[in-house]
């Protein structure tokens, strides 16, 4: 399982505070376990997110499987992003967030979500993908 590093910074640069929580898109089995869709959390202080017990790290994910990341820090508004987690030992978090990290497994797109019919974003690069949660249709940006 890979463990998620900081730094986390604020707009301002400075070190974040906050939560992060995560839930799987369906439950799926790892060599420690069974993961449920129940909702796993940190907590970030000074730009670092942990767990009571230590580090923070979170299972890889197999294919087809994505977790929904909220992140919630500073008192701001909560953001939600939907992201694949490759089977490497660490990633910073914003490897994690934007799945351009590398790692064993190579680069995972990031998965945007369109539900509305929203455009693909002027972050996405070729292979992204878009979904809509409402019709269960997905699209793969290409330039």
């Amino acid at each position: 399982m890979p463990t998620i590093t900081g730094p986390i910074l604020d707009s301002a640069g400075r070190p974040a505070n906050g939560l992060l929580r995560v839930r799987a898109s369906r439950p799926f089995d790892i060599g420690a376990g069974h993961v449920t869709q129940a909702v796993g959390w940190a907590t970030v202080r000074d730009g670092i997110p942990y767990l009571t017990s230590g580090a923070w790290a979170l299972p890889p994910t197999p294919d087809g499987v994505t977790l929904t990341l909220e992140q919630d820090l500073d008192g701001e508004q909560s953001l939600q992003f939907s992201v694949a987690v490759p089977d490497v030992q660490s990633m910073s978090y914003s490897e994690l967030l934007f799945n351009r990290g590398g790692g064993e497994g190579g680069a995972n797109p990031y998965w945007w979500d369109l539900t509305g019919g929203l455009d693909f974003p002027p972050a996405a690069v070729d292979g992204d993908f878009g979904y809509d949660t409402e019709t269960g249709n997905y699209w793969r940006y290409e330039r």
